[in-house]
């Protein structure tokens, strides 16, 4: 009878834990499944497409090896393709954007973290952008500087008597706005994590530098700084990692990409070569978007130890 009771406690407990694993498993299955098919499957399979070419007669695709990225590499980094060449260097306008951004946002969340008078509505303007979605902001501006019924635009034609043509295809004007606008709308995502990191930071360690009698600005390089600076280590990161993922902005305000790709970034490049559809875009886009992460790869890597080595740990 004993042994009966045993057995069943046995199988009783077996079985829970057989839930147990049937329950996490459960839970688990459904994002590893959607981890495989969309980020490995199709990763892994983007990088085998840059390695073959499509045959029109026999309609299938045909290993081809490196000439691809040899292709691109003389036609987009070596300046080859006028139009590839200048969607490349105009990728790297981000980081001389997020550069700017990176201070600015550091100034703005300071002053917002000592209270200076109106910052209600200073946090309105610069949190804005992040509360609308990118296209409006995008068509805003071009509504604002267009040169048949702009404000701004017929503002400045009612001043010099010239008209202006700001969003041309052949435009000097375009990067500027574009520029403008993107620091702009980037400064409020900083801000707010910066706004964070600096509530964070002990009164204790406030109120003993103000007894020393520390200033407004010598306490945020000197105190503020080092010790928020583990989160503006990762902001610099994403200064560079930027460059991968510049497409929107410049892609809704120029519309058109210009002369020789003027405007283009080598995001937008891809979006336009896969939104024409055909297998030899496709195998182009995704030939052009390897040689890009390959060569930024190291760069992110070399930024990332740098930031690691340079930057405090600070704990509070």
């Amino acid at each position: 009878m004993d042994t009966e009771i045993s057995s069943k406690k046995k199988r009783f407990k077996i079985n829970r834990t057989a839930r147990k694993y049937i329950f996490i498993a459960s839970l688990i299955i459904i994002p590893v499944i959607n981890f495989a098919i969309f980020w490995v499957y199709v990763n892994f399979d983007t990088i085998l497409l840059t390695f073959k070419r499509f045959d029109v007669p026999t309609a299938s695709y045909v290993w081809r090896g490196f000439d691809g990225y040899i292709s691109v590499f003389k036609s987009m980094i070596l300046g080859g393709d006028p139009g590839e060449f200048n969607a490349f260097i105009n990728s790297f306008r981000a980081i001389l954007i997020n550069i700017i951004i990176l201070p600015v946002s550091f100034v703005i969340a300071y002053s917002f973290y000592k209270k200076i008078r109106f910052r209600k509505f200073f946090q309105v303007v610069f949190f804005l952008p992040n509360i609308i979605s990118l296209v409006v902001l995008c068509m805003m501006v071009r509504h604002m500087f267009s040169s048949d019924f702009g404000p701004i635009a017929l503002f400045i034609e009612k001043i010099t008597g010239h008209p202006t043509n700001w969003l041309g295809f052949d435009s000097d004007k375009m990067w500027t706005i574009i520029t403008v606008f993107c620091i702009w709308a980037g400064l409020g995502g900083n801000t707010v994590v910066l706004c964070g990191a600096m509530q964070r930071i002990p009164e204790d360690i406030i109120e003993a530098a103000r007894l020393d009698g520390i200033g407004f600005f010598r306490e945020a390089w000197s105190i503020v700084l080092p010790l928020v600076m583990p989160t503006m280590g990762v902001f610099f990161i994403n200064v560079f990692t930027s460059v991968l993922s510049f497409t929107m902005q410049p892609m809704l305000i120029a519309i058109n990409p210009g002369i020789d790709n003027k405007f283009m970034t080598v995001g937008w490049y891809i979006f336009a070569s896969v939104d024409t559809g055909g297998s030899g875009n496709m195998i182009q886009a995704a030939t052009i978007g390897m040689t890009l992460s390959v060569l930024m790869l190291p760069i992110i890597i070399a930024v990332r130890l740098l930031v690691k080595k340079f930057t405090p740990d600070v704990q509070f």
